[in-house]
């Protein structure tokens, strides 16, 4: 459950952990790839430490990552944020995030504000929200995204709108998907994601469509390759 954004032209993923042959390895390494030339470089160490489940996003060319799990014993939810600035290769610590430390988070920006929610703590799954503004370092409460309380799902913004969809509910995975309009704070049900219920999905937006992809059924023991397109344009 590594984490990654992109800055300008390159993409940046780090964090995360290792989970199998029943040891649980942390790590907090940040690495850098230039699709330019088809390379990676290794940057600054994440400054929150060992990590893992965190989330991020990107506002005028600065990277910001936090909340997450910062231990391999138990279960340390924190509320910690920090912002990388990929010219200066450094990270500084910004305002904690304001809602309970949670992992499995989802993130999108709009209109240069940073948008956070749903993930679980330690009292199980939530779907409260909240947006940072980096312009006063501070972090406002918003409206709770519509339907059941989630972690492990997808989250992106197309246009003036956030998207958020698939992962795990107390039930088991979804393929709901909903809109975020920050203009009125409310959001709106659209049209499911394809048939499959999933959680630990991929998603993105390129050129004005929205895309998920991948992910996992735990009920059923099953992976998913397959890939959905999303046009905000018909709802389908």
């Amino acid at each position: 459950a590594p984490g990654g954004i992109a800055i300008s032209n390159k993409a940046y993923v780090g964090l995360g952990h290792y989970n199998g042959a029943g040891i649980n390895v942390l790590f907090n390494d940040w690495w850098e790839y230039d699709p330019s030339t088809n390379s990676w470089t290794q940057k600054a160490d994440y400054l929150g430490g060992l990590c893992y489940d965190a989330v991020g996003f990107t506002i005028d060319n600065f990277g910001y990552v936090g909340t997450g799990r910062t231990s391999s014993v138990g279960s340390v939810l924190v509320q910690d944020f920090f912002k990388y600035n990929p010219i200066t290769n450094s990270w500084v610590a910004i305002a904690p995030f304001t809602g309970t430390g949670r992992r499995g988070a989802v993130s999108f920006v709009i209109n240069e504000k940073g948008y956070v929610g749903t993930g679980e703590t330690n009292l199980g799954r939530v779907k409260s929200f909240y947006k940072y503004d980096p312009n006063i370092d501070s972090w406002t409460q918003i409206a709770d995204m519509a339907g059941n309380s989630r972690t492990a799902s997808v989250g992106f913004s197309i246009g003036n709108y956030g998207y958020v969809g698939t992962g795990d509910l107390f039930s088991g995975p979804s393929n709901d998907f909903w809109q975020y309009n920050p203009n009125t704070d409310s959001w709106i049900q659209k049209s499911n994601v394809g048939p499959l219920m999933r959680q630990e999905a991929t998603g993105f937006e390129l050129e004005g469509k929205g895309y998920i992809l991948t992910g996992q059924n735990n009920d059923l023991g099953i992976n998913y390759s397959d890939m959905w397109e999303y046009n905000p344009n018909t709802d389908l």
